[in-house]
């Protein structure tokens, strides 16, 4: 019979944390071991193309940014939380979300602070929007705001390769964005009636987080990019600075005095990280592109 290790290693570590958790409830309820609550600010890096989120297990590689916040949302010893984004946007629908969230741990009294990294465009601008405070440095790309859809059209490639596409659907728009044919003027009003309307969100949400004139947003809602002195200069961020000038806001909106502790709450060296990076050897994070890239 073949034994297999790396089950019996998930065993293991599950046994031990289980193990850990009742030793600690216990000696709590015994009054061994006190249970003190220390001022933190929790950190959480958004970087690289912001994709559909998936469910975390225990042994996932890293978890969602949407868990990411909402553990913090739900720990007892965070006070302010600080966002490092470095992202050029991504799915429409999960920014929104990120957004969502933002606005929803603010209103738990928790404050938000963000940090702009080399980009915070698109989608990424608009997770940082909802932010009680925005830092960017000067040469930061940020803006991008608007939406976009591609589609690829093969249609003259087939042709000439002799392949044809049948096509059986339920109704006019089923298969709008095919890759083997050109859209009709139909399909492109209806997916530019679509955009349009994922992009008057976008606008709207900026509006309302930002307490900015809605025609100030629009302005430079047009896709164009803009650098983190550009973006100060028409309200989209509230001042020049890096991580450190962020934490010391957050430390400041929260009222902390003293020293403060850092959690960063997607740090990959923390031991489980590596623990079950060895069970899964070959298991990789991926992001899922969404046709409504932000």
């Amino acid at each position: 019979m073949k034994i297999d290790f790396r089950k019996v290693l998930k065993v293991v570590l599950i046994v031990s944390i289980v193990a850990i958790f009742l030793s600690i409830g216990l000696a709590s309820i015994n009054g061994n071991t006190p249970v003190v609550l220390r001022n933190k600010i929790g950190l959480i890096n958004i970087n690289d193309v912001i994709g559909s989120e998936s469910t975390d297990s225990l042994f996932e590689s890293s978890p969602s940014y949407l868990t990411q916040l909402r553990r913090a949302e739900k720990d007892p010893e965070i006070k302010a939380l600080v966002l490092r984004i470095d992202s050029p946007g991504g799915s429409a629908a999960t920014s929104q979300e990120l957004y969502q969230t933002v606005l929803r741990i603010r209103e738990k009294g928790i404050p938000v602070v963000v940090s702009m990294g080399d980009m915070a465009a698109s989608g990424g601008y608009y997770v940082a929007a909802a932010a009680d405070y925005i830092f960017a440095n000067g040469a930061t790309i940020t803006g991008s705001i608007g939406v976009i859809m591609q589609f690829a059209n093969f249609q003259e490639l087939f042709d000439k390769l002799g392949i044809k596409v049948e096509v059986i659907k339920s109704g006019e728009f089923k298969d709008v964005g095919s890759n083997s044919r050109q859209l009709t003027e139909e399909e492109e009003e209806l997916l530019q009636e679509l955009i349009i309307d994922t992009w008057d969100q976008f606008v709207a949400d900026i509006v309302s987080a930002r307490s900015l004139p809605r025609e100030q947003v629009e302005a430079v809602a047009d896709g164009r990019i803009l650098s983190g002195r550009q973006a100060l200069e028409v309200g989209l961020v509230d001042e020049l600075g890096g991580l450190e000038e962020a934490i010391a806001k957050a430390k400041d909106l929260a009222n902390i005095e003293g020293t403060v502790e850092i959690k960063e709450y997607n740090d990959k060296t923390n031991f489980l990280y590596r623990f079950t990076q060895l069970l899964n050897p070959l298991k990789q994070p991926t992001v899922q592109l969404k046709y409504q890239q932000l």
